[in-house]
């Protein structure tokens, strides 16, 4: 048996529609190991589909920019480039041209490139966030070869390029949350009133830890002190959290980001189940009107309403 794979183009001007042939898989008998896709089978077809639907979309983006939106005159051509963008489904080299600006107005540079403009990341979104994801998981290499092994990258994927992208996708989510507050509560009890009904009381357990070298050499050196929890909704996935607390300088915000992601209104009852630390204690004050906060009778308890997930 032949199988014949097509990927089918129809665009949106009066083009006609364009057929391409992006695989030519064999079987014969039904056994195991030839039922269905490989593993290699699929990633190469991936591969083939995104470069026939890359293209089409490259030539419609230059096509839609190649007119001046002043004055409606092509761009005239100088050269071209080539662009490397990085994604879940292989390495793309894009070419890309360079165009002189139009004359009809004033410009700061004489030429400019419109795929460089139109993707100025060259990681695509997709593939910086499993990147994170497994790195979050297990160690740099090991998820360097993980990733390699299961999708069609292209290129050989090195543990620093992970570290440096997780690094940056950690600064840019950084970047993106407000200032630190020393209370988040907003609004006035009127306003708390006409909010919609709350969903059941929220369930957030804190516990604080030191975290010691494997080679600790005295006992001032080689330790730090880990804050972690974990919110429980009555529905809904509960999520965990954890910083340094010697080094992070937003601990109320990102708790209070984390509760309100959860659904968290100023109208519903949040309990915080903590240990006697002090910095544990300080660290839900003021998140919420209605909270209430349960100190635990031992760390062993403690414990256990905080690392319900681990392994």
């Amino acid at each position: 048996m032949r199988i014949r794979v097509q990927v089918v183009v129809e665009p949106d001007d009066e083009r006609a529609v364009l057929v391409h042939e992006v695989a030519h898989l064999e079987r014969t008998i039904l056994q195991a190991e030839t039922l269905g896709l490989r593993l290699e089978e699929a990633k190469d077809l991936l591969a083939q589909v995104q470069d026939v639907m890359v293209a089409e979309q490259v030539r419609r983006c230059l096509a839609q920019r190649v007119g001046c939106p002043d004055c409606g005159r092509a761009r005239r051509h100088k050269d071209a480039r080539t662009i490397a963008v990085q994604t879940l489904f292989g390495a793309l080299r894009l070419k890309s041209p360079r165009w002189h600006r139009c004359a009809c107005r004033p410009h700061a540079t004489k030429t400019f490139s419109p795929l460089a403009e139109v993707l100025p990341e060259r990681t695509t979104p997709e593939l910086l966030y499993l990147e994170a994801k497994f790195a979050g998981l297990v160690s740099y290499g090991l998820s360097t070869r993980l990733l390699g092994k299961l999708l069609p990258l292209g290129r050989r994927l090195h543990a620093m390029t992970l570290r440096r992208h997780v690094q940056a996708t950690a600064q840019r989510l950084e970047d993106e949350l407000g200032p630190e507050q020393a209370m988040f509560i907003e609004g006035c009890p009127g306003d708390w009133e006409d909010l919609p009904r709350p969903d059941l009381p929220l369930i957030v357990g804190l516990d604080g830890g030191y975290v010691h070298a494997t080679e600790q050499r005295s006992r001032r050196e080689g330790w730090f002190e880990v804050i972690a929890g974990k919110s429980m909704p009555a529905e809904g996935e509960a999520k965990c959290f954890g910083y340094v607390q010697t080094y992070d300088t937003k601990p109320k915000r990102r708790l209070f980001e984390l509760l309100r992601a959860q659904g968290m209104q100023m109208n519903q009852q949040v309990t915080f189940l903590t240990d006697g630390g002090g910095d544990v204690r300080e660290l839900p004050l003021y998140l919420n009107p209605r909270q209430s906060t349960s100190l635990t009778g031992s760390t062993s308890r403690a414990e256990q309403s905080v690392g319900g997930e681990r392994g």
